[in-house]
């Protein structure tokens, strides 16, 4: 016993090296299996940049709407780049020059075209830009609230190629189209705060307008409170020159009608002093007699002495009286001339300044009346005329006013200065002698009348120089008196014409007030008239500018009701909206796993048979059969099995589970022929390679598991299971499986195909193993009784 024991014991302890082998590979299983599954499935999410996509661009472009205030000239003006959108080419642009590893691998191709590759599997992502799309994405910024659409992109998936793709499809499709949205968003922005810019630009116009609105009020104010003082100068001025313009033309009247009379008296002094020389020269000649018989006499008139005496006396004042009254009477003929030329001036004179006034007192009355009804341009005309009647006043009253003075030095001349003592005072002196000496005459002849008889020669003599004397006495004397009366008359008229002359001066300054007020006035009346036409011109452009920047400001300010509001409101908040399709829909995430679970369920099965049972049937082996028959002689349990297996898992899961197929009956077959591939494959490991076949069946099933794509698209994983994906009959079972469930083809007859040629190579794998085993003579005589089928 002892002997038998310790061999074994040892053995034990002391394992050979193959079982060390054997020992270290079934350690390194979990780690395999955790390694590959997770490499596989290290990232995907972050390489998408190998699931190949297609872009269907048919986006015809559109208009882009015109900015809120930008006028027809601005928008013509602009490029055509500039005057349309295109959304649909900018997104192809901006998908296909993306090279991150979270955007799909896109190209570009016709409907059709990607049609028929999302359903081959060839592609796994379409994204559709519609017609309308750049059209729906600007329609916000019309002029219709209501006619505002988002935009919408379409993107389709195949859940027949892969369930989980089309929720990153989604999610890829999320982000593309908040991406547009952000840009359509801008866009819209951007054309709303330019038409804020220019509403704002217009406001400002607007203000700037009403700035000059006030700035021209307050002109306007200014010109208007200098155009009421001006007026109220004017008026002033106007009833300061209509008084004085009055009193020049009474004052005028009056020295008129004192030039007359001064005319008709130094007419009549003329007249009367015509015979003044002649009643002189004949009193001249009497006086000589009267000396003559005087001296004839006076040899015989002793007694008269006295008297002679006083009458030589009388005689001697009568001769200063008459010398001084011819002087007189020449200054008084020259200044009465004079005063008769400065009357006619005077004269000359008054007419034009009546006239002058008449019209100045006339306009202003006129202007006065009508002024709130005049038009500038009449005012000034009418101030114009005024100003002109005003020179013609002024130059009257300068003809009157050297008339007068004419008249004045006449008048001095005639009445008499005191410096030559000539004239009139001289006239009235010689009188007065005169008057004084015949009175004294008279008086000592009547002393002499008793010396008469005595003086007879004499007497004679010196009664004809009487007679003349008496006579040219008389005569001088009623000149004279006339001559008084004419005076008289002359100074009279002198008064009336001083009174007229100063009430002419009166009037003149009057006149020349008002008219200095008038013209005044009429200055600041114009110059508050210009100040406030001024600021009625600016008042009148800040008036319109304001109308229009408010205009415009009103128009470019979009008035929506609550419907378009909120209409509007719902488009801009979502401008660009996706439509996810998945053609070949699954309804829950278990459809998308299902194939991939089912296809590894199948794999095990196979392998746990294969742990159970021998791969070959000894008693086959044994027998002189050919090795393929032999082959499929041992291959006929486990086929058995694998109808079995399959008819029951596809069983369960449809009833059990409720995953509804969309192909039930090829769902059975295709699961019959991948159970049948996957038992020939673990059968042919085993046989072939015994112990280390099983572990290689363990191996096979991650490296399959990992390439074959069941969860993310093997796109996503590393080049690695990239290049073994189309090598492993798993990758088609799970394809196939996909199609039959979700529907579709894709994966059908390529799977079909394959798992025949590995169910086929599998069978050879196993004839050689039977070959080989024959050859080995390992199997047990004993075996050979046994029926073919133990």
């Amino acid at each position: 016993m002892s002997t038998r024991t310790t061999p074994t014991v040892v053995s034990r302890l002391h394992p050979s090296p193959r079982m060390a082998v054997v020992l270290f590979a079934i350690a390194l299983i979990p780690l395999i299996y955790a390694g590959l599954l997770i490499w596989s499935n290290e990232d995907p999410t972050h390489n998408l940049d190998s699931v190949p996509a297609a872009i269907v661009n048919e986006d015809a472009g559109a208009e882009k709407p015109a900015a809120p205030g930008s006028d027809d000239a601005a928008a013509s003006s602009s490029t055509d780049s500039d005057a349309t959108v295109s959304l649909g080419d900018d997104l192809t642009d901006e998908l296909l020059s993306n090279d991150e590893n979270t955007n799909f691998d896109w190209s570009t191709m016709s409907a059709s075209a990607a049609e028929k590759k999302l359903a081959s599997g060839d592609v796994l992502v379409v994204l559709t830009i519609p017609k309308d799309f750049s059209a729906a994405a600007v329609s916000a910024g019309n002029d219709d609230p209501l006619s505002a659409q988002s935009a919408t992109l379409s993107i389709e998936t195949n859940d027949g190629a892969n369930v989980i793709i089309g929720s990153v499809a989604k999610s890829v499709g999320t982000a593309v189209t908040e991406s547009v949205a952000s840009q359509v968003s801008a866009e819209y922005l951007d054309n709303v705060y330019l038409g804020f810019s220019t509403i704002h630009d217009q406001i400002a116009d607007a203000a700037d307008g009403a700035d000059e609105v006030a700035d021209g009020a307050t002109k306007a104010e200014d010109g208007a409170g200098d155009l009421v003082v001006g007026l109220g100068d004017l008026e002033s001025g106007a009833v300061d020159l209509s008084s004085g313009a009055s009193t020049l033309a009474a004052g005028a009247h009056a020295a008129d009608d004192g030039a007359q009379q001064i005319d008709g008296g130094l007419t009549e002094l003329q007249g009367r002093l015509a015979g003044v020389p002649d009643s002189a020269a004949t009193l001249d000649a009497g006086a000589e007699k009267v000396a003559s018989g005087a001296h004839d006499v006076s040899t015989g008139a002793a007694t008269l002495a006295t008297g002679s005496s006083a009458l030589a006396s009388g005689a001697s004042d009568l001769a200063t009286g008459a010398s001084s009254l011819s002087d007189g009477t020449d200054s008084a003929l020259a200044g009465a001339q004079s005063l008769q030329g400065g009357a006619h001036q005077l004269a000359a004179g008054t007419g034009p300044l009546a006239t002058g006034a008449g019209d100045v007192s006339d306009g202003l009355d006129a202007l006065l009346a009508n002024y709130a009804n005049l038009t500038d341009a009449q005012r000034l005309a009418a101030i114009t005329r005024l100003a002109a009647g005003a020179e013609q006043v002024s130059q009257g009253a300068a003809s009157v006013d050297d008339g007068a003075q004419q008249v004045s030095s006449g008048a001095d001349a005639l009445v008499g200065s005191t410096d030559d003592g000539t004239g009139l005072s001289t006239l009235s002196a010689g009188a007065t002698t005169v008057a004084a000496g015949a009175t004294t005459l008279s008086d000592k002849t009547s002393e002499l009348a008793t010396g008469a008889g005595t003086l007879a020669a004499g007497a004679a003599s010196l009664d004809d120089g009487a007679a003349q004397v008496a006579t040219g006495v008389d005569s001088v004397s009623a000149k004279l008196g006339e001559l008084v009366s004419a005076v008289d008359r002359l100074a009279s008229g002198a008064d009336s014409l001083a009174d007229g002359t100063t009430r002419v001066a009166d009037g003149a300054d009057a006149l020349a007030n008002g008219g200095s007020a008038l013209s005044d006035g009429a200055t600041t009346a114009k110059d508050g008239a210009q100040s406030l036409d001024d600021g009625l011109v600016t008042l009148s452009d800040g008036s319109t500018e304001l109308s229009d920047g408010l205009s415009s400001g009103v128009d470019d300010i979009p008035s929506y009701s609550d419907a378009d509001a909120e209409h509007l409101s719902d488009v801009a908040s979502t401008p660009v909206g996706l439509d996810a399709t998945r053609s070949n829909e699954v309804p829950a995430y278990g459809y998308g796993l299902a194939p991939y679970f089912m296809s590894l369920a199948l794999w095990v099965g196979a392998l746990a048979f294969y742990l159970m049972m021998k791969p070959l049937s000894e008693r086959l082996v044994a027998t002189r059969r050919p090795a393929w028959l032999v082959a499929l002689g041992s291959y006929v349990p486990g086929a058995v099995m694998a109808l079995v297996q399959s008819a029951v898992m596809v069983t369960v899961v449809h009833l059990a589970l409720g995953i509804e197929p969309a192909d039930l009956g090829r769902l059975y077959l295709i699961a019959a022929l991948a159970s049948l591939t996957f038992v020939a494959i673990n059968q042919a490991l085993v046989s072939l390679l015994g112990a280390p076949g099983r572990f290689l069946g363990l191996m096979l099933v991650v490296l399959q598991l990992s390439s074959a794509g069941g969860t993310y698209p093997i796109q996503t994983a590393s080049p690695f299971f990239q290049t073994i994906h189309g090598w492993f009959p798993l990758t088609y079972a799970v394809e196939a499986f996909r199609s039959l469930i979700a529907g579709g083809s894709i994966g059908v007859t390529p799977g079909i195909g394959v798992m025949a040629a590995w169910l086929a190579g599998a069978l050879l794998v196993t004839t050689l193993a039977v070959v080989m085993a024959r050859r080995s003579a390992d199997v047990d005589p004993a075996i050979a009784a046994r029926p073919a089928l133990a």
